[in-house]
């Protein structure tokens, strides 16, 4: 009977002990399983995050060069418009300097000289407008050592639309000439103009 019950006992002891280490080795495998489980959840999100900051950097930095070039373009855009006026300015002021009245008389006495080589432009009679700072001496140059020049003395009108320079027109025709301060400017800076854009143009555009 002893060595029944004690085989008995062997026995429960023995597959005790096997369900037992069943049992051990089932959690470890669950556990493991669970562990790679996380360990690759883990390593998906930190590559997701990695992905995440490598585009953030990327669109900061294409960000950052969108804004450096359209500053630059702004800035060059200021300089332009800068230079643009003050040559405007120098070329204004050095017209107005330039057309003095003596200057204008002799531009007007080149003018009639062309004129008379003509025949049928032998009694034309010029109309000039100039500043009104002008009139006088120009009025006065015209009917003096001039007057010969002409077959009948220019009619000299004050303009107050005129800085400096001169509006030459023939009386009873269309023919106009506009030697005024704001069309030689014009027509300086529409020369210049472009060359100063193509100075100033950046080398990558």
């Amino acid at each position: 009977m002893a060595e029944k019950l004690q085989g008995l006992l062997e026995k429960i002891k023995t597959e005790g002990l096997e369900k037992a280490e069943t049992e051990k080795r089932k959690i470890l495998d669950e556990a493991e399983q669970e562990a790679q489980k996380i360990l690759a959840q883990a390593k998906a999100e930190a590559e997701l995050s990695r992905k995440k900051a490598e585009e953030d950097a990327a669109n900061l930095e294409k960000r950052a060069q969108i804004a450096v070039k359209q500053a630059a373009r702004d800035i060059m855009l200021k300089l332009k418009a800068e230079l643009q006026a003050r040559l405007e300015n120098i070329v204004r002021d050095v017209t107005a300097d330039s057309m003095s009245p003596e200057f204008m008389a002799g531009l007007i006495k080149d003018l009639a000289a062309a004129f008379s080589k003509n025949p049928s432009a032998a009694d034309l009679k010029l109309e000039l407008l100039v500043a009104p700072k002008d009139c006088e001496r120009l009025a006065a140059r015209l009917q003096g050592s001039l007057a010969a020049s002409f077959a009948a003395t220019p009619a000299v009108f004050g303009d107050s639309e005129i800085g400096s320079g001169l509006k030459i027109g023939v009386k009873g025709s269309e023919v106009f000439f506009d030697f005024s301060d704001d069309a030689i400017s014009e027509l300086i800076c529409a020369y210049v103009s472009p060359k100063l854009a193509e100075l100033l143009a950046s080398p990558e555009n």
